[in-house]
């Protein structure tokens, strides 16, 4: 018999968003009596619960709501697990859309063993790409353990204590360090590049995109509090190669100013990742206005590394 199965959905002020999640939840190739819905909404001002309502009232599957005063997404899936019938436990959000295939792939590579198991996730595919935008994408394992995609055997996410305390509270924080747990107590991990959802395409202001990397600020409490973390940094202290390459044309404008313009030559790394490291532009004009653009940010994610690493007395730049 195949294994019961609990999709758990965090949700906050996205009724349509979550309608498209949950009717692509009933096209799923999994038996409609092995598995269930189990929404956490935090509490919004609109249209959640009637959606959840009207889709629950025709469905096969049995889809369970349930109106919470939480601080963030954290909270709300550590409640729908301790909720949760299945012996998997499925975590998907409610600005995702999944294929058909994505609980029998999850399902699948989880009984090979792993304690849990991440799935691919892409930008919906249906929809344009901005210049300025919010979305996600995963094409392989990573050591975030992005709980927009990502399946758990129950038992050992129970037997972990599920998201660590600690770090429930966090914004983009409690996935990772959860995952790190149970690397810590022995399991392996897996991913299944068939476990495929769809991630919104969001356009944002060039103010929410600038201050976007105030999220990482939780980098330096988790390394501090998970030591193996540095090996997936750069040079064990490094977020990345751009940060470390911006952080090396800061010191090279300081001391190219200070002592001699030759140590100008510093930026160079920098440039040539913002230039010729291209991703998906092309334009050269595209790339220039990439580079102009992105040095205000680069100035938002150093600022607020440095700040916490201070704060958590844990060094990542």
């Amino acid at each position: 018999m195949k294994p019961f199965v609990t999709v758990i959905v965090p949700t906050h002020g996205r009724p349509v968003l979550l309608g498209h999640l949950l009717r692509s939840l009933l096209t799923q190739a999994w038996p409609a009596d092995r598995m269930e819905v189990i929404v956490v909404h935090n509490d919004s001002p609109d249209d959640t619960e009637r959606v959840v309502t009207e889709i629950a009232a025709s469905s096969a599957v049995p889809i369970a709501y349930h109106r919470t005063h939480f601080s963030g997404p954290g909270p709300s899936r550590q409640f729908g697990a301790d909720r949760a019938k299945g012996s998997v436990l499925a975590f998907i959000d409610d600005d995702c859309q999944a294929t058909p295939d994505w609980i029998a792939a999850g399902v699948a590579e989880l009984a090979k063993g792993f304690g849990l198991v991440q799935g691919r996730t892409l930008p919906n595919p249906a929809q344009p790409r901005r210049f300025l935008e919010k979305t996600v994408s995963v094409t392989g394992p990573t050591p975030y353990f992005e709980t927009c995609n990502i399946f758990y055997d129950t038992t050992v996410f129970r037997t972990v204590g599920g998201f660590p305390a600690a770090f429930r509270e966090r914004f983009y924080a409690e996935d990772t360090a959860l995952g790190w747990t149970l690397k810590r107590a022995g399991h392996t991990t897996g991913f299944a590049a068939d476990a495929l959802v769809f991630h919104e395409v969001f356009a944002v202001s060039f103010q929410s995109w600038l201050m976007e990397p105030r999220n990482m600020r939780h980098w330096p409490f988790l390394s501090r509090a998970f030591p193996e973390l540095r090996g997936e940094l750069f040079l064990g202290v490094f977020l990345s190669k751009l940060t470390a390459t911006f952080d090396l044309a800061v010191l090279g404008v300081i001391l190219g100013c200070l002592l001699h313009p030759i140590v100008f030559v510093l930026i160079a790394p920098y440039l040539w990742i913002r230039l010729y490291e291209r991703g998906r532009f092309r334009a050269p004009h595209v790339l220039i206005a990439r580079l102009l653009f992105g040095l205000p940010r680069a100035v938002v994610l150093a600022f607020t590394l440095i700040l916490n690493s201070f704060r958590a007395r844990s060094l990542v730049i």
